[in-house]
């Protein structure tokens, strides 16, 4: 414990706070052209964050002393690096991987010795061990990845970075709209006609919000969940029991969830505005019957967009996690257990306290309140570690879709969601240009 001008304050064990460099491990015994220009790429982000004052974050290259070729390219096109040597890897953290053959079990050695968030690798052969690698702790991926990654890490530091926009210094204002064209094309298509064809101001109202607001939040949001997901990774290779990253994860999840489940709202009631409907606004929901009843009598189109059962049942999906997170509780990732055959007695678990060395901690405080609840904390974590080891599902959360009980990885399902609301809103604003043509 840490001695601060004579007093001794507490530190929490196996807990670091969220790594800063991005640590890549670069296995290629040569580099083909696409690589290259990846790396070149991230060369460019790397300079940026050197320039960057104090230190924010930064991206590391490292490469093993007997790949010269690839040295002596990234040497021609002035990408600094690191050489290290290469390491074995523990046999049975790679039990998963044997088949792979000695070359990636090496690679994943290396990895490992360095503390590496990702193994990139110009074996594509390597990929499909991906997920087995991924409970490791890091990822394994080829060169063009590094991309989206470092552009990930550096916005969770709060650095606006887009390899599709470079800019310095650029603020998350307007951010989002400039480095995804992809993702606001239609929604700016659709204003700029609303625009032209003079279309009720209210409805020019609720779609800028829509598009220049609700939008970029939900982009913020999802990129800080895949943030914290490298995070994640690398909490797991340090074995940092007291903190994987669980409350900022929940945080944003569950703000992801109420910004999702609104956007269907959100789309209704531009519809409603762009179609002169007539409806109040509290009639108006992407689910309600008024509203569906007025839109399928005005435009079978959009009609069809809201009911179709895809989309239903995203919306009751989303609707339940939104639910729960606004009104019954927060939405935390945990662990899924087996139940244990039998409970552990205090005195099994008292005996783990002593054989884990342990004990002294009790022994510190004077007999009394303190010393027993301090006794009642290490029988907790004792007792969690045997569930631990029954661990079934990590990184979940509970959810009920057509009165059926699942769980599922809000992380997993981050990216995916993202696509699905997107999908979603392109169709609504590509019949609503449509209508203003």
């Amino acid at each position: 414990m840490p001695f601060v001008r004579g007093r001794i304050l507490p530190e929490v064990e196996l807990a670091r706070r969220a790594k800063q460099f991005l640590d890549v491990l670069l296995w290629a015994e040569q580099l083909d052209g696409a690589a290259k220009v990846s790396l070149d790429e991230l060369e460019v982000l790397r300079v940026y964050l050197r320039s960057l004052e104090p230190f924010v974050c930064q991206v590391r290259l490292f490469l093993p002393r007997r790949h010269v070729r690839t040295a002596a390219t990234l040497d021609e096109l002035g990408i600094e690096y690191q050489l290290v040597g290469e390491r074995e890897a523990d046999a049975e953290m790679t039990s998963g991987i044997k088949d792979a053959g000695e070359e990636l079990l090496t690679a994943v050695g290396t990895a490992l010795s360095v503390d590496a968030d990702c193994l990139a690798v110009s074996r594509r052969e390597w990929l499909p061990f991906v997920g087995e690698i991924d409970k490791l702790g890091f990822l394994l991926t080829d060169c063009s990845f590094l991309l989206p990654y470092g552009e990930l890490f550096s916005r969770g530091h709060d650095v606006p970075w887009s390899f599709r926009y470079k800019s310095w210094y650029a603020p998350w204002t307007a951010f989002y709209t400039l480095s995804e064209e992809h993702t606001f094309k239609a929604g700016i298509e659709v204003l700029h006609r609303a625009h032209q064809k003079k279309a009720p101001s209210d409805a020019q109202e609720t779609g800028r919000v829509l598009v220049h607001n609700r939008l970029p939040n939900l982009c913020f949001t999802r990129d800080r969940l895949l943030f914290y997901e490298i995070q994640r990774l690398a909490a797991k290779r340090a074995r940092w029991k007291r903190q994987q990253f669980t409350f900022e994860i929940a945080y944003s999840l569950n703000f992801y969830y109420l910004l999702i489940y609104g956007a269907f709202d959100h789309a209704a009631l531009f519809v409603s505005q762009i179609l002169q409907l007539g409806l109040p606004e509290k009639q108006v929901g992407a689910t309600y019957k008024t509203f569906l009843d007025a839109l399928e009598r005005k435009s079978a189109p959009l009609f069809t967009i809201f009911t179709d059962p895809k989309n239903k049942e995203f919306i009751e999906r989303i609707g339940y996690l939104r639910h729960f997170a606004a009104h019954r509780g927060t939405l935390m990732p945990s662990i899924v257990v087996e139940k244990l055959d039998k409970e552990p007695t205090d005195d099994e678990l008292d005996a783990g306290i002593r054989a884990a060395g342990l004990d002294y901690i009790i022994a510190r405080f004077p007999a009394g309140n303190v010393q027993d609840n301090v006794r009642e904390m290490l029988r907790t974590n004792a007792r969690m570690a045997r569930y631990e080891k029954a661990k079934v599902l990590e990184g979940v959360v509970p959810i009920e879709v057509g009165g059926k009980h699942a769980f599922i990885h809000p992380h997993i399902d981050t990216p995916w969601n993202f696509s699905r609301i997107m999908t979603f809103l392109d169709a609504i604003f590509g019949e609503c240009s449509k209508l203003l043509t």
